[in-house]
């Protein structure tokens, strides 16, 4: 007899990489910015250092939209495409925060600490994609 619905032990796997997930996308840079000196960023807001950077972080979120709403209606069978086109994009903008930091901002330690929460999103999503599978 198949077991249908959730596979026993689901929710408590679920939070173990819930919390691993919480840890290296927002324990570890808010602990390294502190002790590398970035800048403190707040949360959901915008924090453009400059027009060129305005203008490229809404061109990539325009392009982001679009290519989720196609590839949600293009691949509606296979919703593992949208998450890896989301974390593409998430990289892509965090790689364009990286420059635009690096080329334009006062404080250098703000460009590398963004470096590291690139390389620590690529490896959650990467361990979230393995575990769904």
């Amino acid at each position: 007899m198949g077991h249908y619905g959730l596979q026993p032990g689901f929710w408590k796997e679920f939070l173990i990489i819930m919390a691993v997930v919480v840890f290296l996308v927002a324990v570890i840079p808010a602990f390294l910015r502190r002790w590398m000196g970035a800048d403190k960023r707040k949360w959901f807001s915008y924090n453009y250092i400059n027009e060129f950077h305005k203008k490229g972080d809404w061109t990539l979120r325009v392009i982001f939209i679009f290519s989720v709403i196609a590839c949600g209606v293009i691949f509606i069978a296979r919703p593992l495409i949208l998450i890896l086109i989301s974390a593409f994009f998430t990289v892509i903008q965090l790689g364009f925060q990286t420059y635009v930091e690096w080329r334009f901002s006062e404080n250098r330690s703000n460009y590398k600490l963004t470096l590291i929460e690139i390389s620590l999103i690529t490896v959650t999503v990467v361990g979230v994609v393995l575990w769904l599978e």
